[in-house]
């Protein structure tokens, strides 16, 4: 089943729709501003029945500081309507054939997400099929139906000229972490001027906003806020559901088919209320999304009985709700048209909105004319392999994926391995060994009849040696102004990601007030990164420890390290990950995520300018390695990303077995709730360094307690429910303490109805 939702702005996708029920409870005034005003930027594609869109959680959240931008769009939409329902009256139609070029920019990981330049025409050839009214399913409109549609006279077309007037396919590929959950962050990545072309962003998931289980599988922003939010005009769509081949196979297309409507400032055929209109005559009004509503249905929801026709329309409501049409909610296979309103609605966005990039100029400009000669394009270089980590001696699969031009095109490919064993190759797809341990570049320029292209990836491949480097207990404590690579002592080396100039350094701005017994006493520098110096959305940067032996140790065992960290403002987004491997990094276990709140150290609120902690604002963090007990061969890796975010420090780096490090008494290294806010149960998790008498105290805002338990614990992950603690919380805001020997710990937890 396919649910389609709407964009309420131009910066955030929605998945939410209310019933017929949740509907009657808003006031008609909020009514008719969902109906207009939340419907102007953007539509979402979603699957599941519990799907829903958060459209008036999200506008009290973006138009809270906005209520004159909200005034504005709403204004304009109205403007637009009256003039499209004047011409209509006067049987002024738009009837002109129009040219959209489309880029396609494909944002990926190096996995299935990276679609094929054969799947991306199967989506246009699907499009435009559509839009044309020249789908195969075509002959299942009803008949009644059948007269309202035709073409829309609007085709889209791949640009075989970029924004500098280069050859290209009409595709750009652009490796980023952003694929994943991406919203408006992956437009920051790469956009080409949306006054000349259509952006389609090609991305492996799409954030969820809701509560419940569905996905969302494409938004776009609605013309009329072009002038206002260019920088974010465009459509992004799930790799999967992008035309029917490969990665979509089993998929009908039209999930762009839709999208593409919205950007043109259709909107739902509901309305997006109860018996809303659409701004469209020759559309019946519905009732409400029509989900998995299909041929064999047909009719549906005949009548008056549902919902009267409304002021103009020139269909009856004696044939029932076109849910087959592309802006309803029915399931793919089962939608098969516009109506010729619809057509003239969008070409009519066109004329207003967008008709820069429909001029006889720009369809020059981007090699979409109906005379332009398709010619050869030069490859642009690209690569990836199976592994970026290995021990010496293991072997690395690489995989040409070079773009721009037919592969078959390409004459020459000339690799260059660092390190590698061969050194050298001429293979489209060749194999290297790494004997020796080190950080190695790997270069390939390949050629066609046209150009050539070269790709250079620096520090891109990792090899540790077979056995370990360091041997527990090991410490860092980054005093060593050689740190993170030593000359005369490679086996101490740290492992930076790849050639950032902005990334972890070492600094002696700030350090811990805090010595291990098995510090060396110095204690004047630590290692720090920030995220409002990254140049790029989505950058992550890493930072190896070098291989650890811990065949001599047993639980528990823990890394230990001081961190220090704060807000620069409200949009500080910065996510601290740590993996652990035992197998030189050919693959990794996650042991540690912490995001902005979970790793600010300074009470939470903004640091604007440059923090450097003090030494009250430094603690303790860890992560649990019982796993790795008796390994012989092991790697940390710390994995930082964000954005406008302040300085993040770290020293103190130990790995031990837990008695070997003074811990003050406290046996606690932290305390979890989640989910958090909770809808009536939640887990409370904690780690213990030593083995505990424990006691657990729940208590409410006014410090009564409601309940309390005594229990002797493990050094270990530790977790209980909280209502093994109290059975049937009320909503309200409650504490958790965790007591032993004096100290304690205490994090609240919110519950909601």
């Amino acid at each position: 089943m396919r649910i389609f939702g709407i964009l309420i702005s131009g910066h955030t996708p929605h998945n939410k729709m209310f019933t017929q029920k949740q509907l009657g409870t808003i006031s008609y005034h909020m009514k008719k501003l969902i109906a207009i005003t939340f419907i102007l930027l953007a539509g979402i594609t979603s699957v599941s029945a519990q799907n829903w869109c958060g459209a008036v959680e999200h506008r009290q959240e973006l138009y809270a500081d906005r209520p004159a931008e909200a005034a504005i769009l709403e204004k304009k939409l109205e403007a637009f309507n009256k003039l499209q329902q004047e011409n209509t009256a006067k049987g002024l139609k738009s009837d002109d054939h129009y040219i959209v070029p489309v880029v396609f920019h494909v944002i990926h990981q190096g996995g299935s997400e990276n679609i094929s330049i054969e799947q991306i025409n199967d989506q246009m050839d699907i499009l435009n099929k559509d839009f044309a009214h020249l789908n195969a399913d075509s002959t299942n409109t009803p008949a009644v139906f059948a007269e309202y549609t035709g073409d829309t006279n609007i085709k889209f077309r791949l640009a075989k000229l970029d924004p500098n007037g280069n050859c290209t396919e009409g595709v750009t590929r652009t490796y980023s972490n952003l694929t994943v959950s991406a919203r408006d962050n992956v437009k920051a990545l790469i956009q080409w001027d949306p006054q000349h072309y259509l952006n389609v962003w090609v991305v492996k998931t799409i954030e969820n906003f809701g509560t419940s289980g569905g996905i969302i599988l494409g938004f776009a922003q609605f013309p009329d806020q072009l002038w206002g939010d260019a920088e974010t005009d465009g459509i992004v769509v799930r790799h999967d559901y992008c035309g029917s081949i490969e990665t979509a196979s089993g998929n009908y297309g039209r999930t762009l088919t839709h999208e593409a409507g919205h950007w043109l400032n259709l909107r739902h055929i509901w309305g997006d209320a109860d018996c809303g209109t659409d701004f469209v005559n020759d559309t019946p009004t519905a009732e409400e999304p029509n989900y998995g509503v299909c041929t064999s249905n047909f009719p549906w929801h005949v009548g008056s009985s549902y919902c009267s026709a409304g002021a103009g329309q020139t269909i009856t409501q004696a044939s029932g709700e076109m849910f087959m049409n592309y802006m309803d909610y029915s399931d793919d296979h089962c939608m098969n048209m516009f109506s010729l309103g619809q057509g003239s609605r969008m070409r009519s966005a066109i004329t207003t909105y967008r008709n820069n990039l429909v001029t006889d100029a720009n369809i020059a400009a981007t090699g979409t004319a109906d005379d332009y000669v398709t010619v050869a394009c030069a490859p642009i270089a690209e690569f990836t392999s199976n592994y970026i980590y290995g021990c010496a001696g293991d072997g690395f699969n690489y995989n040409n994926e070079s773009y721009n031009t037919p592969i078959d095109s390409i004459s020459s490919f000339e690799w260059t391995f660092e390190g590698g064993t061969p050194a050298t190759s001429s293979e489209q797809n060749p194999s290297v060994d790494y004997d020796e341990a080190g950080v190695f570049t790997t270069t390939l320029t390949v050629t066609n009849s046209v150009g050539s292209s070269t790709i250079s990836k620096e520090s891109y491949i990792n090899i540790s040696a077979d056995d370990a480097d360091m041997s527990a207990p090991y410490f860092q404590n980054f005093e060593s102004s050689e740190f993170p690579t030593f000359e005369n002592n490679p086996q101490w080396n740290w492992a930076l990601s790849a050639s950032e100039d902005q990334s972890w350094e070492r600094t002696t701005q700030a350090s811990s007030p805090t010595l291990s017994p098995i510090d060396n006493g110095a204690n004047n520098a630590s290692y720090r990164i920030r995220s409002s110096e990254f140049e790029q959305m989505g950058e992550v940067h890493t930072l190896l420890t070098p291989s650890i032996d811990l065949s001599s140790t047993s639980t528990p065992i823990r890394a230990y390290f001081d961190l220090a960290h704060a807000r620069k403002n409200g949009n500080s987004d910065d996510q601290l990950l740590i993996h652990v491997s035992d197998n030189c990094g050919r693959s990794w276990t996650k042991r540690f995520d912490k995001d902005t709140d979970a790793l600010a150290t300074n009470g939470g609120g903004n640091s604007f300018f440059d923090f450097v902690p003090t030494d009250g604002q430094w603690e303790q963090f860890s992560v649990n390695l019982n796993a790795f007990a008796g390994e012989s061969n092991v790697i940390l890796k710390f994995e930082f990303t964000g954005s406008e975010g302040n300085w993040l420090y770290i020293d103190n780096f130990v790995v031990c077995n837990s008695d070997e490090l003074s811990i003050d008494e406290n046996p606690f290294t932290e305390l979890n709730i989640y989910p958090n806010p909770s809808k009536g149960d939640a887990t409370i998790e904690f780690d213990l360094y030593q083995d505990a008498q424990i006691q657990i105290v729940l208590s409410n805002v006014y410090g009564a307690v409601l309940a309390q338990k005594d229990l002797k614990m493990k050094a270990a992950n530790n977790s209980i429910q909280l209502k093994d603690l109290y059975a049937s919380l009320k909503a309200g805001i409650y504490f958790v303490q965790l007591n032993n020997n004096g100290t304690s710990i205490t994090k609240k937890v919110v519950i909601t109805e």
